[in-house]
């Protein structure tokens, strides 16, 4: 009944995917933009990933919001499927899902009549930036168990443009994976899965969220993952299933930033920054208890409870040099100063919620209908900021530290919210369906939103722990044909924002630590985040694919948003321009198949204040796949082709406002070996 695509894992290979966000991009109504090649993140009608909810296998990504690559830490190779909600979906997922959800779906072992082993393994060459991969996966089961065990491994070097090298762009990962399935009682099951993700040397060549002038790259990022889940089916002839299900996630990020800035000159000292390396630590803890319930054959009810908790801890050391002159600028003395910082206090935001959704069908069949409705208890709690933490100068601890004042006092906030919906699907016919979706979504401000600091001397920009929730209001309405040779969707679409948070003008309140007085308190100018806005985001998808012969098939996808701030009466920021693309792919029965997909972007000229205008573009891309060919006990396939063709020289809207990616790769011959046992 929602508005929702499943993209299968099948896809994945046919296209030089980098990261899942690239594959993702190529359906409508989904946008991509990207810190360099790796670190990629999207956003769906419009809205980022701090207002989507992204989960794998069911259990949220919950990291920083500022910075692309939550998304990047998942090796394509071990997507099953990728599922994904176009609109608000709070009611069922919870505080952040006001513009949609994107669940990926790992490979698991499978149970299996007798016991068998099984397994894949790939190769692939990408010239745009001379990626190396390999993955490799095997798993085995007989009824009353299975086992997969999988891991990869790539290697890149920057990236190539139609201008030259994207200098800084490269990276190292590495994963592995382990999922166990196990039926102890007849109608029991217990899973367990695992995975670690680390990538090291990866240049962030945008780099605008550390510094407009900054040199950064992530010395370390990971992203390390477990889950178990116990579930009973058939209890009785009401209760269908019940899961218990425990998530624990770790997302961590090392970065060395080198400010590249010229020395500063006040008074006889000359200051430089030399480099400036933070780290973030993220943790997230979750249990889901879910039940299924059967009314009647027509009427199915699923309700919970769902608690998870995030904690955050962050730090950040700037390297200083201070060079002391005489008044023919000479060096009298040279002071090495490590400045220790916390850019977020410690802090916990914890939510329990419960949900229900009951799907039935009406009109014998022809109508299909869900309501759901959740109610979230939020609480937030944090320790007290001070900036500076600690100083070091030329290998000195000075204690106490001097200057030192409160940027945050420790406190625990607590929020309420609801959210609801309402779909309807009516069959009119065998062929054609009309889809009507409506729903209140709500998203609570993130850690980051609330108690961030950070000082990159030319401005501050800092939160606000007094935010009120984002509310969201949304409609959907769509219409499906299926038939035998021609299928497509069309849906319209309405969201209605309110107490959006936005970065505004004002003045920062502190009071120095040594003075302990509340009553000294002084002022800086800042950047402060602000519950201020209305938004109205409107705009359509379409696609449609016509089977012209048996080896010949065509398509055709389009997508339009359009986002306003009602309250300024201006153009929101980070909203991608239209957008349409169309394409064909021919196949060759038991030899191989061939797609052609052009693409087509508007120039976009309804931008915020402050943001670039880009210009409109065509890209062609082209890739071959031969089918599965038989050797022994083992079947492999070959997949080929080219990115960016004619190696065109564009820009994406959405990259502009991540640094200096003004040119997106070019021309991008790639090929990958796939084989199966």
């Amino acid at each position: 009944v929602h508005p929702i695509e499943v993209i299968s894992g099948e896809n994945f290979p046919k296209q030089s995917a980098v990261s899942m966000s690239d594959v993702l991009s190529r359906e409508p109504g989904i946008a991509l933009y990207r810190d360099g090649a790796w670190g990629t993140s999207v956003s769906i009608r419009g809205l980022g990933e701090n207002r989507l909810v992204a989960m794998i296998n069911g259990n949220r990504i919950e990291t920083a919001t500022d910075l692309a690559g939550g998304l990047s830490m998942l090796d394509v190779n071990e997507i099953e499927r990728v599922e994904i909600i176009k609109g608000a979906a709070s009611s069922i997922y919870g505080t952040g899902a006001m513009g949609g959800i994107l669940n990926v779906i790992t490979k698991k072992g499978n149970y299996q009549e007798n016991m068998g082993i099984h397994g894949e393994a790939t190769g692939y060459y990408e010239g745009v930036n001379k990626l190396r991969g390999s993955h490799i996966g095997i798993e085995a089961g007989d009824k009353k168990w299975y086992a997969r065990f999988s891991g990869g491994y790539r290697k890149a070097d920057d990236t190539r443009t139609p201008d030259g090298i994207l200098e800084n762009s490269q990276f190292n990962d590495i994963n592995f994976n382990a999922s166990v399935g196990v039926k102890p009682f007849k109608k029991h099951e217990f899973r367990m899965e695992a995975q670690e993700f680390r990538a090291n040397n990866v240049g962030i060549p945008g780099g605008a969220p550390l510094g407009p002038f900054a040199t950064a790259s992530y010395t370390l990022a990971q992203r390390r993952m477990f889950s178990g889940t116990y579930s009973i089916r058939d209890i009785s002839d009401r209760l269908e299933k019940i899961s218990l299900k425990y998530y624990h996630q770790f997302i961590g990020r090392d970065v060395l930033m080198l400010p590249n800035t010229p020395s500063q000159r006040v008074g006889n000292n000359r200051i430089t920054a030399t480099k400036i390396t933070p780290d973030g630590f993220h943790y997230t803890n979750g249990f889901v208890l879910e039940s299924r319930w059967k009314v009647s054959a027509k009427n199915h009810i699923l309700a919970g409870v769902d608690l998870w908790q995030r904690r955050i801890e962050t730090s950040r050391e700037k390297y200083i040099t201070q060079e002391i002159l005489d008044d023919f600028d000479m060096v009298q003395q040279v002071m090495e100063i490590v400045k220790g910082e916390k850019p977020i206090p410690d802090a916990r935001f914890s939510s329990a919620g419960i949900f229900i959704q009951d799907e039935f069908s009406l009109m014998d069949g022809n109508l299909d209908m869900s309501i759901g409705a959740r109610l979230d208890g939020i609480q937030v709690a944090n320790e007290q900021g001070i900036d500076p933490v600690s100083l070091v100068i030329n290998g000195n601890i000075k204690d106490p530290v001097p200057g030192q004042r409160v940027v945050f006092e420790a406190q625990t906030q607590l929020d309420f919210s609801w959210s609801a919906n309402l779909g309807a699907l009516y069959h009119l016919n065998e062929s054609v369906d009309v889809t009507v979706n409506a729903g209140r979504s709500f998203r609570s401000p993130s850690i980051e939103e609330r108690f961030k600091y950070i000082d990159l001397g030319s401005k501050v920009r800092i939160g606000d722990p007094d935010l009120k929730p984002e509310k969201g209001w949304f409609g959907d309405l769509g219409m499906r044909v299926w038939e035998e040779r021609f299928t497509a969707q069309l849906n319209g679409f309405v969201n209605y924002l309110t107490d959006m948070i936005v970065e505004m003008p004002g003045e920062f309140e502190y009071y120095l630590v040594s003075t302990n007085d509340l009553n000294l308190i002084d002022t800086i100018p800042a950047l402060i985040n602000t519950n201020v806005d209305r938004a109205l985001l409107t705009g359509f998808e379409a696609k449609a694919n016509y089977l012209i012969t048996k080896s010949v098939v065509v398509w055709g996808k389009a997508a339009y948003v359009r986002g306003i701030d009602i309250n300024n009466k201006s153009d929101l920021p980070l909203i991608a321009p239209f957008s349409a693309s169309a394409g064909f792919r021919y196949q060759l029965p038991g030899l191989f198949s061939i797609e052609w997909t052009t693409s087509a972007v508007s120039a976009q000229n309804k931008v915020a204040e402050g943001e670039t205008t880009t210009d409109g573009y065509f890209v062609s891309d082209f890739s071959l796949f031969s089918t599965p060919r038989q050797f022994g006990v083992a079947t492999f396939q070959i997949f080929a082709g080219v990115d960016n063709i004619f190696n065109k020289d564009y820009t994406n809207h959405l990259a502009t406002n991540r640094g200096q990616i003004l040119v997106e790769p070019g021309r991008n011959v790639f090929v990958k070996l796939q084989m199966k046992f």
